[in-house]
């Protein structure tokens, strides 16, 4: 019998040794952090809204053949300065002319439009039958628009409440009111939706709102923290609460229309990096992702990761470009600590540092 209780004794002491090693390994990262844009995709068909309108496009599918071509940036009616880049969506690989003259080929061009005179210029983009076209205003000459007087508009968007149950988040809503707190300090006219009332139908809304009020004297900031997803044939997209996909496209043309030399954007979504085509000259952009997921944080930062480290970084610098920079390395020292792979990144056009 004692032998009994010795050999029992001494298998336990083994199981015990044998799994410490587990428990310690265990007790360095905690925490489960969620891939904040691991968004779930289960319909047949898919709203997506782009630059061509609304499509409905089966799972999976793509776009269809047809080959088309969509001038991006500049828009029709556009007045533009200095050096910009013309940026085409298509499907082909189509020529770029401008006043008839073709000077490129392929999705972008850098025009220096001081080399022609001011007044107004077409620029075409063709591919076989399909085309388009957009004439516009270069004005080197100074004006530039503005009614002088300098306002400030914001749009800021956090949805963690989704259509449904499956695809809901946990801290992006707290993401937009961080944002908009930060803005109201800064003058800024903040408009904000949160959760539900972030259908498509109000983002395009809003959006249509704020550039019919920005002009060139002012400040305008766009946000947006939720899911993002990258779908087949249209690229980054992000997703409403009414689960519509929004690509980059669509955003895109919108801002194309914009009049003033200060924008800021900021993403905190995954596969967020096509919307780095927003950032013409006079505009910077922070990103959460690139092709890789953006991570809600813990119950400690109660934010996304990326907006949690914006948010810190505001009480270090006084300009987006290096809160944004700030992020985008903090994120990373995160990232290795909970062994998780990331790529924040930041896109910077504008000309020295771009006060709130």
């Amino acid at each position: 019998m004692k032998m009994k209780k010795i050999l029992i004794a001494m298998i336990v002491i083994m199981f015990v040794c044998s799994t410490l090693p587990g428990l310690v390994g265990q007790t360095e990262n905690t925490t489960i952090f969620k891939e904040r844009n691991y968004y779930k995709e289960d319909r047949a068909v898919i709203p997506i809204y782009t630059e061509h309108g609304l499509e409905k496009v089966p799972t999976g599918k793509g776009k269809p053949p047809a080959t088309y071509v969509t001038i991006t940036y500049p828009n029709d009616g556009a007045t533009v300065s200095g050096t910009i880049t013309i940026t085409i969506d298509s499907n082909a690989n189509p020529t770029i002319a401008i006043d008839g003259t073709t000077v490129g080929s392929g999705s972008s061009y850098t025009w220096d439009t001081k080399q022609y005179a001011d007044g107004s210029h077409i620029i075409q983009a063709s591919a076989g039958k399909a085309k388009d076209t957009a004439t516009v205003i270069v004005n080197n000459g100074g004006g530039g628009g503005g009614d002088g007087v300098v306002r400030k508009y914001a749009l800021v968007i956090g949805i963690s409440d989704y259509q449904g149950t499956a695809n809901d988040l946990q801290y992006c809503d707290d993401d937009a009111i961080d944002w908009k707190n930060i803005l109201i300090g800064e003058d800024y006219t903040v408009t904000i939706l949160t959760d539900t009332q972030a259908t498509a139908a109000n983002i395009e809304s809003k959006l249509t709102q704020l550039l019919a009020a920005e002009d060139a004297d002012d400040y305008v900031v766009f946000t947006y923290s939720g899911h993002g997803s990258n779908a087949p044939g249209y690229g980054s997209c992000i997703i409403s609460t009414d689960l519509y996909y929004m690509t980059h496209g669509y955003f895109e043309s919108f801002f194309a229309s914009a009049d003033s030399h200060h924008i800021y954007f900021a993403f905190d979504a995954c596969q967020i990096g096509g919307f780095q085509g927003l950032i013409q000259t006079g505009r910077v952009g922070a990103f959460a992702s690139n092709s890789r997921y953006s991570y809600d944080g813990d119950s400690a930062m109660k934010n996304g990761v990326f907006t949690y480290y914006q948010m810190a970084g505001w009480g270090v610098y006084n300009n987006f470009e290096e809160d944004a920079t700030y992020a985008v390395q903090y994120m990373q020292v995160w990232a290795s600590t909970v062994h998780v792979r990331v790529d924040p990144f930041c896109k910077d056009q504008f000309a020295g540092p771009m006060a709130p």
